[in-house]
């Protein structure tokens, strides 16, 4: 048990009790991790990886795919062969994988598909209550 938390469950056990203590420290600790969690990716040899953060905002249809009504960073990761999206869905961060495309370059998660091409983007998402498509354009930087 990490010494912080062990001093933490000590002195709350004084005053409340240990097993109030324990569920405490288990709300915090389930808290903490809620907000963030990292995911690593083993590529086997050396391959060369890069990381971009792309600005997007979408049209009124968007809402109802779940991402936010505003501006929204997406991650594009590449490495090792492999092409991958991350996009912001209903307060979760979807991963994307790219698949074969006729033209541009199209991603799927789940029942969403984010496809770049002719310099626009098309979230989609296809799900037994009907399909949803949702035009998005690039932030550019000033």
């Amino acid at each position: 048990m990490n010494e912080n938390v062990g001093s933490l469950v000590r002195r709350l056990s004084r005053n409340v009790g240990m097993k109030t203590a324990f569920m405490a420290v288990g709300a915090i600790a389930a808290a903490r991790l809620a907000t963030a969690t990292n995911l690593i990716i083993a590529l086997k040899g050396a391959p060369a990886i890069s990381q971009k953060v792309v600005q997007y905002t979408c049209d009124a249809a968007a809402g109802k795919i779940g991402v936010p009504g505003d501006a929204f960073s997406v991650e594009y990761i590449n490495g090792g062969g492999n092409s991958l999206v991350v996009v912001p869905i209903l307060g979760n961060s979807v991963i994307f994988a790219n698949v074969l495309s006729g033209s541009g370059a199209r991603y799927v998660a789940q029942q969403y598909t984010w496809w770049e091409a002719g310099g626009a983007v098309t979230l989609s998402s296809d799900s037994p209550a009907g399909k949803t498509d949702s035009t998005c354009r690039r932030v550019e930087s000033k």
